[in-house]
């Protein structure tokens, strides 16, 4: 064999050598996508398993009397270890968020604004367009009508149909807000969590001053042990599951109300679930 086809023979070989060496890469790559991919799937359906046990242990806890029961904000807190997952599950009485389907306007353009972060001026335009959606009529079979000729939002994906409102807005308010035929007509802003507060002060200072005074009244309350016990045990809540597994803190929440049961036979029914997300900070 002389020199030009030794060279030939030797190109040839390097050709091979790099086209394995590209699949095996594409091949471990693909296998590493795959591995985490399974990993998601499984810390999802850990943080749901442990985040819906421990929500089930905390309003177990709450009719024995756990934390504060008494008048005000009623909020809990406890912590859960549900296998090798610690879990953080806070309960707040539903009627301390917006209710977007009765929330007058000057309330939804607040939220809109500080929750959302959209200016003033279109804050105030899309709420009048959620004003203006309610008082029409539908057919739709998602919508439930409270009053005749007036439309409610069965979910806050509802609010999608609506002009001017978009899944960024929609998620910047997710916290703040509650829609559904369970859920109350007004807000109690003593029931509200503490970041609520920003927003009735820009509607109403006075009264977010009552409000704030009224938390503080039932946390000292609540800590010394004269709270009214059982009188937390009414109405709809919102809770909260922190998940703590494989690093990152998952998200679970469930709107509860005590008027039905479970299929399990506990005292209170699940109305409305949502996915699990990752969310930033500790528990």
């Amino acid at each position: 064999m002389n020199g030009r086809e030794s060279g030939v023979a030797l190109a040839i070989v390097v050709w091979f050598i790099a086209g394995m060496s590209l699949l095996v890469a594409g091949i471990v790559a693909h296998a590493r996508v795959d591995t985490q991919t399974t990993q998601i799937h499984l810390a999802r359906a850990k943080s749901v398993a442990a985040g819906d046990g421990a929500i089930n242990l905390a309003m177990i806890q709450r009719r024995q009397g756990y934390a504060s029961a008494g008048q005000g904000p009623q909020v809990s807190e406890s912590r859960h270890v549900i296998g090798d997952a610690e879990v953080v599950v806070r309960l707040y009485p539903a009627d301390g968020f917006i209710d977007m389907s009765s929330a007058p306007r000057e309330v939804l353009a607040a939220l809109f604004h500080i929750a959302g972060n959209m200016d003033k001026g279109e804050a105030n335009f899309v709420a009048e367009n959620v004003v203006r959606w309610r008082g029409g009529r539908t057919e739709n079979k998602n919508t439930r009508s409270r009053n005749s000729g007036k439309r409610e939002f069965y979910s806050l994906e509802d609010m999608l149909r609506v002009e001017g409102v978009s899944r960024s807005l929609l998620d910047g308010i997710r916290d703040f807000a509650i829609a559904g035929s369970w859920a109350q007509s007004s807000t109690d802003w003593s029931a509200s969590p503490a970041a609520m507060m920003e927003i009735l002060k820009s509607i109403d200072p006075g009264r977010a001053g009552q409000a704030e005074k009224r938390r503080s009244a039932s946390a000292r309350a609540a800590g010394s042990g004269t709270s009214q016990r059982g009188s937390g045990l009414t109405g709809a809540f919102r809770a909260d599951a922190y998940v703590n597994y494989g690093g990152r803190n998952w998200l679970r929440r469930r709107w509860l109300t005590m008027d039905g049961q479970t299929p399990g036979g506990l005292p209170w029914a699940v109305v409305r679930t949502e996915a699990p997300r990752v969310v930033p900070g500790e528990l």
